[in-house]
């Protein structure tokens, strides 16, 4: 674990990603999608990467949207390891069909 990185760190590293947004200490996105299903799929990759990478993100499931933060409870704040599970939940979306 690298520790608690500083804001600006955390806000440069969010200037190359497209979901995430940096909020009470917290890396937070919200999914949306037109049903249910489609958002307990993509809620369920998102829990199989987070079993991957032993990272346990707060994730709500509502119909038709997927709500999730990040943060390391440990080091009550962002690390590196956070802003490396973002990446991975964004190139899961980035994998969606959304047609």
């Amino acid at each position: 674990m690298t520790g608690k990185l500083p804001d600006e760190e955390i806000d440069e590293k969010l200037d190359e990603m497209q979901i995430w947004s940096f909020y009470s200490d917290k890396l937070t996105t919200r999914v949306e999608f037109e049903n249910y299903r489609d958002a307990a799929f993509f809620a369920n990759a998102v829990f199989s990467i987070a079993e991957e990478e032993f990272h346990h993100p707060e994730v709500k499931v509502e119909y038709g949207a997927v709500e999730i933060d990040l943060w390391s409870h440990e080091e009550d704040g962002v690390t590196e390891k956070d802003l490396e599970m973002a990446e991975k939940i964004e190139d899961k979306v980035g994998e969606i069909d959304w047609g």
